[in-house]
């Protein structure tokens, strides 16, 4: 619905919210979702500050799927990520790993913190695959994946079934690198993970201090 709205290429798009759950059409799930008249709704818009702005630029009354959409409220918020202690990822809407060594339409189902952010990487470093392939080993020196629940999730997306990843994630910054603090941030405004645009990957970061 959100993609519907805001039309730029530049920014992803969450699904529509109502309160803090997404609308999701998991495949388990056999009927249509609905929203009423005289609700409020909501989606993120994740993105450089400057995309943003111009993707929001043209938001106004609406008319699609034989509904009148009115934006009501826009809030612009900064992403800034605060590290401490330990890292724990929350995915909130299933998230599609690409493979990061090769180009395949298959999808990776790992905690590696090297697959999960590999298109934040990308994106924030302003990198070619192959040149991300060459920091991987970097990478991985300085992230100790932690035990982690990992799920998967089936959802409807343009007619078609796609499994995710679900879950919350751990990790332990062994060494504190601009590079990944800068992927983080990037992650929290876009999401990670590929279809980002179509509302797959949405997530939270949050720290824990060590010892709790």
């Amino acid at each position: 619905m959100g993609k519907s709205l805001v039309t730029s290429t530049k920014v992803t798009i969450s699904p529509l919210k109502k309160g803090r759950s997404y609308l999701i059409k998991y495949s388990t799930i056999p009927h249509f979702m609905e929203v009423e008249g005289g609700n409020i709704y909501s989606f993120e818009v994740g993105g450089n500050y400057d995309d943003v702005i111009y993707a929001l630029r043209d938001l106004d009354k609406k008319r699609i799927f034989n509904t009148t959409w009115e934006i009501v409220d826009v809030r612009l918020k900064e992403v800034k990520f605060n590290y401490k202690g330990r890292i724990r990822v929350s995915i909130r809407t299933p998230a599609l790993i690409a493979d990061p060594l090769i180009k395949s339409k298959k999808k990776r189902f790992t905690n590696a913190f090297s697959f999960v952010f590999a298109v934040n990487f990308m994106d924030h470093l302003k990198i070619t695959r192959e040149e991300y392939r060459k920091l991987i080993l970097e990478l991985e020196e300085k992230v100790r994946e932690e035990p982690s629940e990992i799920g998967y999730a089936s959802v409807i997306y343009a007619g078609k079934k796609i499994i995710g990843i679900v879950g919350k994630l751990r990790y332990e910054l062994l060494e504190v690198d601009e590079r990944i603090i800068g992927t983080l941030e990037n992650a929290l405004a876009k999401g990670i993970g590929s279809s980002r645009r179509n509302g797959f990957g949405r997530i939270e970061v949050k720290c824990e201090d060590y010892g709790i």
